[in-house]
């Protein structure tokens, strides 16, 4: 029976961080001609271009695999923070493999940073987000997101066009929210739309807990 991958890199790669990227899927095979053959098909795709070079460079000291269209990387610390800061755009999510910080509960992550480097809170949207919000629900978040700019960042697109009424669909999305007493009133206003609440606590053995509300 194949080992679980959590628990096949126990001990040395501890840190598993979770990409969701475009065109990953052709990422197969994985050797470095494969890649190099990639590099030059998809020349005007810089993550492509990117994703390639960073795998080239530094497979000897990760694992990774490809799945359902996300690039999982299982590594140390120090690498993990490298692979964030490279691919931030497309980060879903990290955790720690390690068995010594299981007691922290099944949504604990491993991390130094807060995203942006100040917001505690992710607000996830629930896929097909235009089917669950009202268009005056729409236009009182999108007042109370621009009243309050300092507390709140919106880092995707689509989110931002559906949110200031220049779309009228949204798929799916996120935003970000500085501090808890600020999650109340998004709550009153489109409760019916967030798929969950991700928090983010620095601590200092250097993993960040990520909780689902």
């Amino acid at each position: 029976m194949r080992k679980h991958h959590n628990k096949l890199y126990y001990g040395k790669y501890r840190f598993k961080t979770e990409f969701k990227m475009p065109g990953s899927l052709m990422f197969y095979p994985t050797t470095d001609e494969y890649l190099t053959k990639i590099k030059g098909k998809y020349q005007d795709t810089k993550h492509i271009i990117k994703l390639a070079d960073f795998i080239m460079a530094n497979r000897k000291t990760m694992k990774f695999r490809f799945q359902n269209r996300k690039v999982i990387f299982y590594s140390d610390y120090k690498k993990s923070l490298d692979l964030i800061d490279n691919f931030w755009d497309f980060w879903i999510g990290s955790k720690t493999v390690d068995p010594e910080f299981s007691d922290l509960g099944k949504n604990t992550v491993g991390c130094k940073r807060l995203p942006h480097g100040k917001f505690e809170f992710q607000v996830q949207l629930k896929k097909d987000t235009h089917n669950f919000m009202s268009e005056n629900e729409k236009q009182n978040l999108w007042k109370f997101i621009t009243r309050n700019k300092d507390q709140f960042k919106i880092t995707s697109g689509p989110v931002e066009i559906f949110l200031n009424g220049k779309n009228n669909h949204l798929f799916q999305g996120y935003f970000y929210v500085k501090e808890e007493k600020y999650l109340t009133p998004v709550f009153m206003m489109v409760q019916n739309s967030i798929d969950k609440v991700i928090q983010f606590r620095k601590v200092g053995n250097g993993s960040d807990k990520k909780t689902k509300r």
